[in-house]
């Protein structure tokens, strides 16, 4: 029988293993997000300040180019890749977008097909499907250079969405067929019975229930596209196909570190999926756990 002094010490243990858990998980992001209102000197000040002593705009307002003429001229002697970080935006906005419609676009027929057509090979299918998402990078990087090379698509951000479209489609469809399996039959064949169209079942009945699963995948595939960097940095080569992650690295070289560059862009680049899973976490648990239940 648990005493009321182990139950005390059970739930203290449990609150510290939480905040230790919280500032681990935490600790980088604050830091990231202090230092990059910091001047330079005051970012390499020791002792560390853990508060920004007088929080300025100058580093995000080099980014988007505006403020001091002569800080400007400064930054783009220390740091010219400061001016691509903007571009950068937005192409891995371009990018993850486009990958997220295109996952829509092509993952809801074929998971609507998995699960409504009775094919005893059906699982195999998704499994051997879904197997390719466990490929590691790193094996097709080569591969697909060639291709996107031979196809003269190499610094074209188009190149970035056949690559992401790759490994983000298969973890799609498995997860909107698991999805679709949640939604019962009977609403369709109620449907059919009342003289609607297959075309009409799925624009009014289907994708209105479905609507938490596909948003779901949208953004986890929004998510996958804007973080990657190894397919980013192969594949481009100048400001019109940079995305962030590679723009923020190239702040990092043997030399020297631009930190406050580095914060900055650290921010920017954390801050669209930070919002989405904010807006849609529901959506996002709900479309994960409905999946996970039926698959």
């Amino acid at each position: 029988m648990i005493t009321a002094r182990q139950r005390v010490l059970r739930q203290a243990f449990l609150m510290l293993s939480a905040l230790a858990f919280f500032t681990f998980i935490f600790a980088p992001i604050y830091w990231m997000t202090a230092t990059s209102f910091m001047t330079e000197k005051e970012m390499l000040a020791i002792p560390p300040h853990f508060f920004p002593s007088e929080p300025t705009l100058r580093n995000y307002q080099t980014v988007l180019g505006i403020g001091d003429p002569e800080f400007l001229a400064f930054a783009r002697n220390r740091a010219p890749a400061v001016f691509d970080i903007f571009p950068a935006l937005k192409n891995s906005l371009i990018v993850a977008i486009v990958v997220a419609i295109i996952n829509l676009l092509v993952g809801i027929p074929a998971a609507y097909a998995f699960a409504r057509i009775t094919y005893r090979r059906a699982l195999p299918v998704l499994t051997i499907y879904l197997a390719t998402r466990m490929l590691p990078p790193i094996m097709l990087v080569v591969p697909m250079f060639l291709i996107m090379r031979n196809l003269g698509l190499i610094d074209t951000p188009f190149a970035l969405v056949m690559a992401y479209c790759v490994f983000t489609l298969p973890f799609t469809v498995w997860l909107l067929q698991a999805y679709f399996k949640t939604i019962p039959a009977e609403l369709e064949d109620s449907a059919f019975i009342d003289g609607a169209t297959r075309w009409q079942i799925v624009r009014h009945v289907l994708l209105p229930l479905a609507v938490p699963g596909c948003t779901c995948a949208a953004i986890l595939a929004f998510m996958a596209s804007w973080s990657e960097f190894l397919f980013a940095v192969v594949f481009s080569k100048t400001a019109a196909s940079k995305t962030l992650p590679v723009v923020a690295a190239s702040f990092v070289d043997t030399a020297s570190i631009q930190f406050d560059y580095v914060m900055t862009a650290g921010v920017i680049t954390a801050l669209p999926p930070f919002l989405l899973a904010l807006l849609f976490q529901r959506w996002i648990v709900n479309g994960l756990s409905a999946g996970a239940l039926k698959g």
